[in-house]
């Protein structure tokens, strides 16, 4: 009854429109290709002005159940009063009530204890509201009237997250209700399915990297002759580095962990390289395309880890990275295979002299890369 009372007097003007003063609001908008969620935490006090029963004596506090068992009401209240109009081309648009988006699914729970603007600990409630537009889009209209009537003061403070992006701040309040998201190509591009784009990224992991390139090289030139013994090496690499990713994502790296995959990879090809230097027959070789390899598939998805934070799930884009990475290793090794075994059936994989000069190559790369990278 005192609800109805004072949200009663607050509609008509008289001097207890501005019940809470300090009325405030946090929101995020994220936005994934058509899909779009509204994840906002509002006061106790502020919902109980509104949903009646919430909150009836109006001191912010909500006994044990209350926000539960209002849960459909606030849902109800936040979808009518913050309102999503994809494609909206101006500020007009955004307050057509026709052209909102309806939610298809919501969430209402307790939030914790914190701070409201007059460093009061005040009680809070997390809404989460999900729709979907049906196809992409590049502009988002918010609508946005929480709380105006009983609270004309109140304030949301928004945060608009475009394909992991952050986009944009945006502060609403009464006569600044709406307005028009814009993504940035950055966001837009970011859009495209995470396998491809990461799968790009692997590649680029292995092909922008000289160490990882000579890796490579040598393991095919210093097999046993024969096509088999260096097909078996480079294959053990492949998998390595694709494993490599796969658990380099799901464990806890330390940055000392991380200098040391760094290190590795340069040691490596240093170390191959002197080995066949002193050993000329060549070999199958199993332990290092295995140790090496875990470690490059590691500096590869610790490299993208700022990018893969920003994704919805791993678990694409961690397929497309170990594919690209492992497909780069095989077509950069069937490549070296072709170009230098064209000799007679069971020959040696290139010449000596081919084999001595990368070997030596590797060996000065390999100390040189090490070297700069120990002392940076």
């Amino acid at each position: 009854m005192l609800a109805s009372l004072l949200l009663g007097a607050a509609l008509a003007g008289g001097p207890a429109a501005a019940l809470h003063p300090n009325s405030f609001s946090i929101s995020e908008v994220h936005v994934r290709g058509a899909r779009v969620e509204v994840q906002l935490r509002c006061q106790v006090l502020s919902l109980g002005e509104v949903i009646e029963g919430l909150d009836p004596e109006l001191d912010g506090h909500a006994e044990p159940g209350e926000v539960e068992r209002h849960a459909a009401a606030i849902s109800e209240y936040v979808a009518t009063h913050y309102r999503l109009v994809p494609g909206a081309p101006d500020l007009a648009r955004c307050a057509d009530l026709a052209a909102a988006l309806t939610p298809l699914d919501s969430l209402v729970v307790e939030a914790p204890l914190a701070l409201d603007p007059m460093n009061e600990v005040s009680e809070w409630v997390d809404v989460v509201l999900r729709f979907d537009a049906g196809e992409p889009f590049r502009r988002l209209g918010v609508q946005q009237e929480l709380f105006q009537l009983t609270s004309p003061g109140h304030r949301d403070s928004c945060a608009v997250v475009w394909n992991g992006l952050d986009l944009e701040q945006r502060q609403f309040a009464l006569g600044a209700e709406g307005y028009v998201f814009a993504a940035t190509e950055a966001a837009l591009a970011r859009g495209a399915p995470p396998f491809g784009r990461y799968l790009r990224l692997g590649a680029v992991g292995v092909l922008g990297a000289a160490d990882a390139l000579l890796l490579v090289l040598l393991v095919v030139l210093a097999a046993r002759p024969g096509r088999r013994s260096a097909a078996t090496s480079a294959g053990l690499l492949a998998a390595a580095v694709l494993a490599g990713v796969q658990v380099g994502a799901r464990v806890t790296v330390s940055p000392t962990e991380a200098r040391f995959l760094q290190l590795t990879v340069p040691l490596a090809i240093a170390y191959v390289g002197l080995d066949d230097l002193l050993h000329r027959e060549g070999r199958t070789r199993v332990i290092e395309p295995l140790v090496f390899g875990l470690a490059l598939g590691g500096r590869t998805v610790v490299s993208l880890a700022p990018e893969l934070v920003l994704e919805e799930t791993p678990t694409a884009p961690l397929a497309g990275a170990a594919a690209g990475a492992a497909g780069t290793i095989i077509a950069l090794a069937l490549a070296c295979g072709w170009l230098c075994g064209r000799g007679a059936p069971g020959a040696a994989l290139g010449g000596r002299r081919l084999r001595t000069a990368v070997d030596g190559v590797a060996l000065v790369v390999g100390l040189a890369l090490f070297l700069l990278q120990a002392l940076a």
